[in-house]
């Protein structure tokens, strides 16, 4: 979820004002653009499971230097059921970073509204480095030798171990995917959707992205304005934060959310809380036990503070799943540690084989090469106090995370700043409740757009289209008719 600023390439302009000529670094945007627009491919649709299309197509590593080799990407589509009716594309992508889209296609039926599913193709690809892309982003095969660790050490040994993980991490990704990592960027991926829109023979289109896929379509609609016809921001990220400031705001969107939790179970008392004790109390106390003497597992890693809290933070991405982080926390205090397992392993896709799928892998990728600087481990164990004060429950969990970043072997490429010169405005959605992509980040990119409105809901999740009816309403009239409306609307 971090904005950068890569300079390299931001958006396509023509002149550059108050200048006698073009600047060397807007001429080198320039011939960025070019080179993307050098490349075509095409699509060779065959039939797959489900009455859908597939194929796929090829991007090259670097745009610029295109014998450095390829990404093969795979792409799905659901045609339009009335196809008389058919407005045009819908490109879609779940989030992430690394989160897989094929899948979205094969459930558009229960993912999109029926009238989108009548007039549009769905389409999914999965980007450069992830899911099914060849190659895709592998670095471990478990995550419980780091991820198990403590996030929060207690003496100079844990923090060792801590600092050690995060390394061996870092140096697996470069072991296994490291002759393609530099090319993983979000910039690389929003030009690959120009390409695949030329190869769908489309002049305009549309787009539908969620949380990190808010960030994607961002960076395509300021790289590729001419092309966008409408786009749709759910769970917008923030842009005007860097990468520190990004993940800091995080920790307190779910921290809130933790909050929330708490609030709900005091009100009505849940079942890990005993007589007397609050909600937090209780937190706190089956933390502190996990923390001393973690729940012992033959077969897996004891569930510790670091296995309790990354469970943890899963359920926080909406109160549907609160009723499973009552259950896992009762069960851990009456020392069963196997939900908190269980949750664990659902966050890292672990399936019940035991295999991994590798969405996290490709997230440090590409959120590692996001970065808008290099951060050393000194710099981010210095956070620890700062993280404390906004998320003093779950704060650690991203010291665990950054110390990876500040480990990483490729050096930090950057963003785009965001600006949408689109012809339409774009539709950017927030929740007053998203943990993952708070409210205030919202705000700030339809700011940086400057030409977008923002739509509110209310609810105590993280992306709300096909959940708040309010917010579904509006995307879809927005998607099938470019409906304009307030600046600003709650639901």
């Amino acid at each position: 979820m971090d904005r950068r600023v890569w300079l390299g390439i931001v958006l396509l302009v023509t002149t550059v004002a108050c200048s006698d000529g073009v600047s060397p670094e807007a001429e080198a945007k320039q011939q960025s653009i070019v080179a993307v627009r050098e490349w075509s491919t095409t699509l060779q649709w065959e039939d797959c499971a489900g009455g859908l299309e597939c194929a796929s197509f090829d991007v090259p590593f670097d745009y610029e230097n295109p014998k450095l080799g390829t990404f093969t990407l795979p792409v799905t589509r659901h045609l339009a059921n009335q196809q008389s009716e058919r407005i045009g594309t819908l490109l879609i992508n779940p989030g992430g970073p690394g989160a897989a889209a094929l899948d979205f296609v094969a459930y558009a039926d229960q993912i999109f509204s029926k009238s989108l599913i009548d007039q549009f193709d769905i389409v999914a690809w999965d980007p450069r480095g992830v899911g099914q892309s060849d190659p895709h982003i592998d670095c471990v095969d478990s995550m419980d030798d780091y991820f198990g660790l403590d996030p929060s050490p207690d003496d100079a040994t844990e923090t060792n171990q801590l600092v050690t993980g995060a390394g061996v991490f870092a140096s697996a990704c470069m072991t296994r995917s490291g002759d393609f990592l530099p090319y993983v960027s979000t910039v690389d991926a929003a030009s690959d959707m120009d390409v695949l829109r030329r190869a769908l023979n489309e002049d305009t289109i549309s787009y539908l992205g969620f949380s990190y896929g808010t960030k994607l379509g961002a960076t395509w609609a300021t790289l590729f304005p001419e092309t966008v016809r409408a786009a749709v921001l759910d769970a917008a990220i923030d842009p005007s934060k860097g990468y520190i400031d990004d993940l800091i705001l995080q920790a307190s969107g779910f921290e809130s959310s933790l909050n929330a939790f708490f609030a709900k179970c005091d009100t009505s008392p849940c079942s890990f809380m005993k007589v007397g004790e609050s909600a937090k109390d209780a937190f706190d106390r089956i933390m502190l036990s996990l923390d001393k003497q973690p729940i012992g597992n033959d077969d897996r890693i004891a569930i510790n503070q670091g296995v309790a809290q990354t469970g943890i933070a899963g359920t926080l991405y909406g109160d549907s799943q609160w009723p499973l982080l009552e259950d896992a926390l009762s069960a851990a205090d009456l020392g069963d540690g196997q939900p908190l397992l269980i949750l664990f392993d659902e966050y890292f896709g672990r399936n019940s084989t035991g295999q991994m799928d590798d969405s996290i892998d490709a997230y440090f990728g590409i959120t590692c090469l996001d970065r808008d600087q290099n951060v050393t481990t000194k710099q981010v164990l210095n956070l620890t106090d700062r993280l404390k004060a906004v998320a003093p429950r779950l704060g650690a969990g991203w010291i665990q995370e950054m110390l990876i970043c500040a480990n990483w072997k490729v050096a930090p490429r950057g963003g785009v700043a965001m600006s949408a010169k689109t012809d339409n405005r774009l539709v950017v959605v927030g929740s007053t409740g998203d943990a993952a992509t708070p409210l205030e980040g919202t705000r700030n990119m339809v700011i940086a757009l400057g030409n977008a409105r923002l739509v509110i809901s209310p609810l105590e999740q993280h992306t709300t289209y096909g959940s708040d009816k309010c917010v579904t309403k509006i995307v879809d009239e927005y998607l099938l008719t470019l409906s304009d409306g307030p600046d600003v609307t709650t639901c």
